[in-house]
This record gives C-alpha cells, structure tokens and sequence, in this order.
C-alpha cells in the first residue's frame, strides 16, 4: 500500500502542468504530518526553479512561433511634386503626384524552414530543461523533508534525554540527603543536564530552519512552523527501472542544443542566399487647368537583391559554427557528468544502506544493552555517575545516529532515483 501511494505521488510530482498552474495552499493537517509523497506532489506547481522553466518554456513556444512568421509586406504612401496650383476637386483629383508603394520580402534558400527548425530544437530543450528543474527538484524536496524529518528525531531523542536528566537529578538529590550518593555525583548530573538542555536549544532553532527551507521549496510559507516531517517506510522505497545516463533530461536538452545549433549554421549558411525583395508601385499625377504636364496613372515594378561587395556573411557562418562545437562539447560534458552522477548515487545508496544495517543490527542493541545495565547498577550502587553519564551519551548518540542513517539512506535513494529518472517518465 505504501508502495503504491508512493508511486502514484510521483507520478503526480512528475506531470507536466499547464503553464498557468498554480501553487495551491497546504491545508494544515497536511502541514502537521507531511509525508514525503505529499511534499513531491507540489514540486511541480511550487518549487520556484520548476516555475522558473515553465516560463522560460512559454518563451521558447512563443520563440517558434514567431520564427514561424513570414516576413509582413510593407506600404508606402507619399506625395511628391506638390505646389501651390493644386487644383480643386478631391484630393485624389489634386495635381500633385500621388504615390502607392508596396514591398515585399521573398526569403530563398530554405531560411524560414531551417528557422523554425532552430526554434523548434531550442523548444525542445526548453521542455527538457523544465523535466530537468523537475527532476532536481525532486531530490531537493527529499532532501529537504528528510532533513527535517531527521532534526525531529534528534529534537525527540533530547527531549527524552532531558526528561531523564530531569527524573536523575530528582533521584541523586534524594539520595545526597539520604547519604547514599556523594554531592559530586550531582553536580555531574547537574552538568550533563545543562549540555542536554543546551542540545535541545538547538535542536528546535535547527528544526525551525529545516522547516522554513522545506517551505520554500513546496510553496508552503504560510504553515511554515506547522511542518512537521513523517518518517518514509524504507523498505518500501521504489527502486530504479533503469540506469541508462543517456536517457535523461539534461542529456536530451544538450542533444536538443546540438539539434538546434545545426539548424543556426544552416541558416547561416543559407544567408549567402540572396533574398528578394519585390516592390509594386502605383502613381497617380492627374492634370488639370493649374498644371498640364500631368501623367495620369502609372504603375512600376522592382526587384531588388543584395550585393555581398564587402562581406558575404562568413562572420555569422564561423560563429554559428563554432556555436555548434561548442553545443557538442557540451553534449559529450552533459553525458560524462549524467553518468558520474549515477554511479555515484548508487555508490552513496548502497553505502548508505550498509551503514544504516550497521546502526540498526549492531551499534543500537549493543548501546541500549550497556545503557540498560548502566541504569540498574546506578540504582543499585554498583556504579558511579560517570558511567551512567557515559553509558546515556552513548545510547543518545547512537539513537541519534539511527536517525541520521535512516534520513541519509532516504535521501540517498531519492538522488539515485533522481539520478536514473528518464526524461520519458518526466513528460506527460
């Protein structure tokens, strides 16, 4: 059941979004007991990176769009020859000459295809760009809620050890004036009471600022003080299906880049194309009385093209090619990096899942053992306050330690998760 709430929590963090998507309010009994499925659900309305490629994904639609456009046609009024004999009549009756110009500019050479191509790569690595904000969003909110979720229990475990201290410090002063205890043991305790109280101080400054930070990330400032982390059922964790590097998102967007790069040195090249432009004009210079020389109606025809006398356009054509390199070098950067990181992740998880096997099978029973035995001897007069101290700090430490190796091993798994999370399971 875990497993499936899970999975259909991620499925719902990963779907795209229209881009007019909101960040909806966290009601605050979510805010009170937030799992970890809940706060992926929100990445893709709130996390601020995923709404800052939404937009930039809107430009680059908006981009092909436009790139899509044929150049408009131009109109030219004018007048010209006009005197002080005008004449009477309408105005288009007037003897002065009445000129009607239109322009219009015929791209040769493939250029609006290939410039739709360029804005239509650079959508595609726009949309691959916001499944990549997505992705690492993903595992900041994992990293984010297990942080928490982890100075909760550090917070937990001072809370009971203060609770201990407090009972301890009770019992040795009963037992000083009974005579049973020497006063030394006291001001020990008293001593370790004030650390674990001073601990306990910071545990709650800690967790206040773990939880601002995980706010800000699902859109959730308002019920900030509210968050209150649940612990993720470990062993129901989903694993990845697949650890092919070249299948994720920021791969694809460098692949994009190097699409849309080819289109731009084509277009370049494709510049030493001459354009046409056609202009269709029509004159009106009637006579009259005042002015007999009129034309009457004429109408012309032009064409004109561009004469590469200083430069045939090969500046464009060597920087869109060195663009191109660059594009695939930063190609063969994105998948050396994709591939690192993965192995990386699943070195991280399995040593993540070793330590925490560690923590659970041997160090915790061994610490609640010796702490357990360190209690009844304090009670009994069998051992000093200095190994009861030491036998407490020991058991707090390792429970604290169980804490931090179930957050890490979470977080672990989220970014191996993240790390082999193909852009197909990003998209819609």
């Amino acid at each position: 059941m875990m497993l499936r709430s899970f999975c259909v929590a991620a499925a719902l963090a990963v779907a795209f979004a229209r881009p007019a998507l909101a960040c909806p309010d966290l009601p605050a009994t979510d805010a009170a007991a937030l799992t970890l499925a809940q706060a992926l659900a929100r990445v893709a309305a709130c996390h601020p990176d995923v709404r800052a490629a939404r937009g930039a994904l809107g430009g680059a639609v908006a981009d092909v769009q436009v790139a899509g456009q044929a150049p408009n046609p131009q109109l030219t009024l004018g007048a010209g020859s006009v005197g002080r004999a005008l004449g009477s009549g309408s105005l288009w009756n007037k003897t002065f000459d009445h000129s009607l110009r239109l322009d219009q500019l015929i791209e040769r050479g493939g250029k609006p295809a290939l410039r739709r191509g360029a804005a239509e790569a650079a959508r595609s690595a726009a949309e691959a760009d916001l499944a990549e904000a997505r992705r690492r969003a993903l595992s900041a909110v994992a990293h984010a809620h297990q942080d928490l979720w982890a100075a909760q229990g550090r917070r937990s475990q001072l809370t009971a050890a203060a609770q201990l201290s407090t009972e301890s410090l009770r019992i040795i002063d009963q037992r000083v004036r009974a005579g049973d205890a020497p006063a030394l043991d006291a001001t020990r305790l008293r001593l370790d009471d004030a650390r674990v109280q001073a601990d306990l101080h910071q545990a709650e400054a800690d967790v206040a600022d773990l939880q601002q930070q995980l706010a800000l990330l699902i859109g959730a400032a308002s019920v900030a003080p509210q968050l209150q982390a649940v612990a993720v059922d470990l062993a129901a964790w989903p694993l990845p299906a697949s650890d092919a590097a070249e299948q994720r998102p920021d791969v694809a967007a460098a692949r994009a880049r190097v699409a849309a790069a080819e289109q731009a040195r084509d277009l370049a090249a494709a510049a030493r194309t001459r354009d046409v432009s056609v202009g269709l004009q029509f004159d009106r210079w009637p006579t009259s009385p005042a002015n007999s020389s009129g034309t009457g109606n004429t109408v012309s025809l032009s064409v004109s093209v561009p004469l590469f006398v200083h430069h045939a356009n090969d500046g464009e054509l060597a920087r869109a090619e060195a663009d191109l390199a660059t594009a695939r070098e930063a190609l063969q950067r994105t998948l050396g990096v994709a591939s690192s990181e993965l192995a990386r992740a699943q070195a991280q998880a399995r040593a993540a899942q070793q330590r925490r096997r560690l923590v659970v099978d041997q160090l915790e029973p061994a610490a609640e053992k010796v702490a357990a035995g360190a209690e009844l001897a304090y009670r009994r007069g069998a051992s000093s306050a200095l190994e009861l101290l030491d036998a407490r700090r020991s058991l707090r430490a390792v429970r604290v330690e169980r804490v931090s190796a179930d957050a890490e091993l979470a977080k672990a798994l989220a970014d191996w998760q993240a790390a082999a999370t193909p852009l197909s399971a990003l998209m819609p």
